[in-house]
């Protein structure tokens, strides 16, 4: 579930509306600014799903400041140009970025595919999605299952995969600064690697891996140009995802080393210092 989220964070870059408004408040165009801006977006989302959702709750604060950012980001960037407002469609791609690959891409991924559960993770989105401001008629996260899947493949036919077809250097500055932030919470991020990973499980054409995905025997991957490093990175992280995974210890682990970034993220984040030095590694939201 890390992983999906760090590809739909990196797959919204793509879209030109949510990518101007985030050039706009140039808080995530440099790898330090980036590293700040989405440990505090890790450090929320974990308080959504480990607080209860109650007035008084870390939960309650977090969502109601991420709600207020919104409104503000939106009314200042809207006086510069009326077009670059954070619009209901941003707000509904920008849900996708957290829950839709969890959806629909379970099986690339790893993830455990358990009905009940799903239906409950689509069901916290929902809730989510309404507290921070967005329309029922918009929010991605339905009252059941079906349609909640239908809405997020549309996002994803419709609007994510032809962003990725079409991608800026703004994107790819954006994008970079992403990955190379990210890195002092997970060591093994590579910008290549991801944004296959990404266009991947967005179904965009060329982006395979695996010999049974080719449609065609002489069909060329986009790896293949890769450097060792990048491609030793794809390979490592499929391997996790579509082998490893399947074991039951191998997933306890792999859970108890996230449960371990995030104390170290927090407390003690010795990547961060090495890289950005001590005054801006640490990260503290609700303050």
């Amino acid at each position: 579930m890390f992983v999906a989220k760090l590809c739909g964070l990196l797959v919204v870059l793509a879209v030109s509306s949510i990518l101007n408004v985030l050039i706009y408040t140039n808080q995530s165009s440099t790898a330090v600014t980036a590293y700040k801006r989405y440990i505090a977006t890790i450090m929320h989302t974990l308080n959504w799903y480990y607080e209860d959702l109650l007035p008084g709750t870390a939960a309650w604060k977090s969502i109601a400041y991420v709600r207020r950012g919104h409104v503000a980001v939106s009314k200042r960037s809207s006086a510069k140009q009326s077009s670059r407002i954070v619009s209901q469609k941003d707000m509904a791609v920008t849900q996708f970025g957290f829950v839709g690959y969890t959806v629909l891409g379970y099986k690339q991924l790893g993830i455990v595919y358990n009905k009940e559960d799903m239906e409950a993770l689509v069901h916290f989105w929902r809730v989510i999605g309404y507290m921070i401001g967005i329309q029922d008629r918009y929010n991605l996260c339905t009252d059941n299952l079906v349609s909640s899947e239908h809405r997020m493949r549309q996002v994803e036919e419709h609007i994510l995969r032809p962003a990725l077809l079409s991608t800026t250097e703004s994107f790819e500055k954006m994008g970079k600064a992403l990955v190379e932030g990210l890195w002092c919470f997970n060591p093994f991020l590579d910008y290549d690697a991801f944004l296959f990973l990404t266009a991947r499980l967005t179904g965009v054409p060329g982006y395979y891996y695996w010999t049974e995905e080719l449609p065609s025997a002489d069909c060329e991957t986009k790896f293949q140009n890769f450097s060792r490093y990048s491609r030793f990175i794809l390979y490592f992280v499929l391997l996790i995802h579509e082998v490893w995974l399947k074991s039951t210890i191998f997933r306890w682990y792999l859970n108890s080393q996230m449960i371990m970034s995030r104390f170290l993220i927090t407390y003690f984040p010795f990547l961060a210092i090495f890289k950005f030095g001590i005054g801006d590694s640490y990260v503290r939201i609700l303050k």
